[in-house]
């Protein structure tokens, strides 16, 4: 039983509602349902009575709710009493980040930041790597794919997979995709790999699916870019996407196909070695991305907009 669970518990108790929970806690209204279902599950009970109109807690909710809510408050102060004590961690952490990872680990940075205001983070954006670490001094990078150095330790952090998006821009004046079949007379923006190759086969799970590419890049955040502004159809992974997704700017092209699973690394020399504001700041990493593979597992379950 985590402790986040029961927070959601709290928030959805004292609020009534999974989606004011949900906004409360800045989080996704399905994530705060499943959650919740599956804490009912661990306990054996049920928690709320939900209807149609209103949600209420059940006896086993009320007094659940009356034991824990003592309880997760005793925790939460006993974290901000440690966190006053890291507060006066100081150094400088030089971090790697593949491109894009900055915009999801924005908001965790300024957190970070805040808590630890003697820390300086040296921020390098990168398309290596692993293999800069040794070259740029690096604390650790962020990394996808297969690890090949058995010199480096590699904390893996979850699985992704991509799907196909494009902009509305580009599906209203090209051909209708109603098949994979349809895909190879379609536009796609790809990307170059460090070693300059270009893949012209897209490996969706065991489907390969030959491709044209109006533009190559090597840089993920112009093929996020390119995509948005209607230039052709791009792979992406969900959490990316998502923002794009939730205002209309970018959907979903065959959404019952997917990629082949893609692991993420957090990279780095040696923990032995590791600063105590390294260690901090790879614990946040870690933190960051239970919550993105959770919203990425969500988004796999239920889908989203289709094209």
């Amino acid at each position: 039983m985590h402790i986040n669970d029961l927070e959601l518990f709290i928030a959805v108790a004292k609020l009534g509602s999974f989606s004011k929970a949900a906004e409360s806690l800045d989080t996704r209204r399905a994530l705060v349902s499943r959650r919740i279902a599956d804490l009912e599950k661990h306990l054996g009970a049920p928690l709320f009575v939900r209807t149609t109109r209103a949600m209420s807690l059940t006896p086993n909710g009320e007094q659940f709710l009356e034991e824990i809510e003592p309880l997760v408050l005793q925790m939460r102060n006993a974290a901000h009493i440690m966190r006053n004590k890291e507060s006066e961690v100081q150094g400088r952490v030089r971090i790697g980040l593949i491109p894009f990872t900055d915009r999801l680990l924005d908001k965790y940075i300024a957190e970070f930041v805040t808590q630890y205001p003697k820390v300086q983070l040296d921020i390098f954006m990168i398309n290596g790597g692993y293999k800069e670490l040794a070259r740029l001094g690096l604390d650790f990078v962020l990394d996808t794919g297969t690890l090949n150095d058995s010199g480096f330790i590699a904390k893996k952090l979850g699985t992704l997979k991509l799907k196909l998006f494009a902009s509305p821009l580009y599906l209203e004046k090209a051909a209708e995709i109603n098949h994979v079949d349809d895909l190879p007379q379609h536009s796609f923006i790809g990307t170059r790999s460090i070693n300059g190759m270009v893949d012209t086969q897209l490996k969706m799970g065991e489907q390969i699916i030959d491709v044209k590419y109006n533009i190559v890049t090597n840089e993920l955040n112009s093929l996020y870019s390119f995509c948005l502004a209607g230039a052709g159809i791009a792979m992406l992974p969900y959490s990316i996407a998502t923002d794009a997704i939730s205002s209309g700017q970018l959907v979903s092209v065959l959404p019952d196909i997917e990629s082949t699973p893609i692991d993420t690394f957090l990279v780095y020399p040696s923990r032995k070695h590791m600063t105590t504001a390294a260690k901090l700041f790879a614990n946040t990493i870690i933190d960051m991305a239970a919550t993105l593979i959770e919203t990425e597992s969500d988004y796999y379950t239920n889908g989203i907009k289709k094209a």
